[in-house]
């Protein structure tokens, strides 16, 4: 198999002990306000794409620089990420980070390991202060749509591409990639991706990566 990039999910796959937006949330002092928007969408009374919208209100204020500022001392990342990337720019795949969390946290991460792109939801701020209010949210088929945009770019096509996540927000684009692997899944996945581990260690997705550019 022909791999010309490789789509990475961001919380739950590479940011392990917590999701970016419940980051921001600790970090303005909402985690209660959060926890109430939390059990409503967990009871299917709201989905989770409308619970985003709440939770962005909770950080109404947060500075910024904050979530800069605590990202190493409170945010554990999945071991190797480093080494998972120089993999792929020494076989010259591209590297795209797709999360549809906020991408002021996603950008954090892009630029520490150096990904090729980066996609996120778009979430306001204004005088270096978030609003409360989501501008774009990448939604249901957000994913998809960030690494088809990515392909044209770049000129190449979706069966190049492979895609690692861990939930249901990765169904979308495990069903249009030629490969997925499904890392530290949750049930929604199960009969989605193409390979399954269960890891602390991304590296691990390079055994694989390799069995298929050996196809």
């Amino acid at each position: 198999m022909k791999i010309k990039a490789v789509s990475f999910d961001m919380d739950g796959t590479l940011i392990r002990n917590t999701d970016s937006v419940r980051y921001l949330c600790m970090l303005n002092n909402k985690l209660k306000e959060l926890e109430g928007i939390q059990g409503r969408e967990n009871d299917g009374s709201i989905s989770w794409i409308e619970a985003d919208y709440l939770k962005a209100k909770l950080i109404k204020g947060l500075e910024l620089e904050a979530i800069k500022d605590n990202f190493a001392k409170i945010i554990q990342l999945i071991q190797n990420i480093d080494k998972v990337l120089s993999f792929l720019k020494q076989r010259q795949i591209g590297s795209v980070l797709i999360t549809a969390g906020p991408t002021q946290v996603a950008d954090i991460l892009g630029k520490k390991f150096g990904f090729d792109n980066v996609y996120g939801s778009e979430y306001e701020v204004k005088n270096h202060k978030f609003t409360g209010k989501i501008i774009t949210h990448l939604g249901d088929d957000g994913k998809l749509n960030c690494l088809t945009d990515y392909c044209i770019k770049s000129g190449i096509s979706l069966e190049h591409c492979v895609a690692v996540g861990d939930s249901e927000s990765d169904i979308a684009i495990f069903g249009k990639c030629g490969r997925s692997i499904a890392i530290n899944y949750s049930d929604a996945l199960t009969g989605k991706a193409s390979e399954y581990i269960i890891t602390d260690d991304l590296f691990e997705v390079t055994d694989i990566l390799e069995s298929w550019l050996a196809e």
